[in-house]
């Protein structure tokens, strides 16, 4: 399995196949549970995203010679069509699951809710083997790392702000925590959000904009969130690609534990299922409803879509690895 820390060759690719990688990547990150980083690293352009944007953070640097500026325009050939593919495949996939303010998606509607949540349910339990496996070593550290991580993302989950619609300053710090999660295989962007309960808010505002809400106020929402995105990756990637380049272990197996704590956050059956409803109150976990035998059966299928992506990227690896001893 390759090292997302270790810089990899990449050979330039055209951009309607980095538009399609890009809509994949896009997929993914729409659904709660499910890492663009993991699909990014399957499809072969992870490492070439993560250089990409290193060399786009520093364009002021490149642009003051022409072999920066060479460097500068391949980055952007790349970044540019694949970030419209994740674009597009967000918007769509927000669309269905949350919607606009007028319309539910299916993860705000009390019939459908409770399956959708199962299915990210089994999504996030199953790919916790993702991070822990890439630890070359466990030790001590890593176990007490993997439990704090877990024990203060569960607490956090089931704080009464973090299931409230949320301010629109708290959007800054969700876009750094998203983009920073989002580029780390196994890990979701999505989820962080669902975790911090903002998943909703910033998805509805985006459809907001092309509906019948309140324009402005989405705008505004939307624009903190990008800025936050725009903060994230000059402050939160560098430190994350430093922790993974000194702490490896110990980081990995702390977001190990941030899945596993986030698990509450997945539970299918809540009090309410649309956290713009502020007369709800607190979106609380409840027991097992009625529907439990579909709930268990979508649980299963977000397990059988871990373990496939598992079995196209081992044959990916492989692939790779008989071309490389060919050569």
């Amino acid at each position: 399995m390759h090292d997302p820390a270790t810089p990899a060759p990449t050979k330039p690719l055209p951009w309607p196949l980095t538009a399609v990688a890009g809509l994949c990547m896009g997929t993914a990150d729409a659904v709660p549970g499910v890492s663009g980083g993991t699909i990014a690293l399957v499809l072969g352009v992870y490492h070439r995203l993560i250089d990409s944007i290193g060399v786009f953070l520093k364009a002021p640097l490149h642009l003051r010679s022409a072999e920066g500026r060479t460097r500068l325009f391949a980055a952007l050939r790349f970044l540019v069509p694949l970030g419209i593919g994740v674009v597009v495949a967000y918007w769509v996939g927000t669309r269905i699951l949350v919607g606009p303010s007028e319309t539910k998606g299916l993860l705000r509607r009390e019939e459908t809710a409770p399956l959708c949540y199962a299915f990210f349910f089994g999504l996030v339990l199953f790919s916790l083997r993702e991070p822990w496996q890439r630890i070359a070593k466990v030790d001590a550290r890593c176990y007490i790392a993997a439990v704090v991580a877990g024990v203060v993302t569960a607490w956090a989950v089931g704080l009464e702000h973090a299931q409230r619609e949320p301010e629109t300053w708290m959007l800054l710090y969700g876009g750094a925590l998203a983009i920073a999660v989002m580029l780390l295989p196994g890990i979701s962007g999505s989820l962080m959000l669902l975790v911090i309960g903002q998943y909703t808010a910033i998805t509805t505002a985006i459809h907001d904009l092309t509906g019948d809400g309140d324009r402005g106020a989405a705008l505004g929402r939307v624009g903190v969130f990008l800025l936050g995105i725009a903060l994230g990756l000059a402050i939160f990637i560098p430190i994350l690609r430093g922790l993974l380049k000194n702490h490896r272990d110990v980081t990995l197996a702390a977001l190990t534990g941030l899945m596993a704590g986030s698990l509450r956050a997945l539970w299918p059956w809540k009090s309410h299922y649309d956290i713009k409803d502020l007369d709800a109150g607190h979106m609380a976990n409840v027991g097992i409803g009625p529907n439990w035998p579909w709930v268990l059966l979508f649980t299963a299928l977000g397990a059988l879509a871990v373990w496939l992506l598992r079995r196209l990227e081992r044959r990916i690896e492989k692939a790779e690895a008989s071309k490389e001893g060919a050569a």
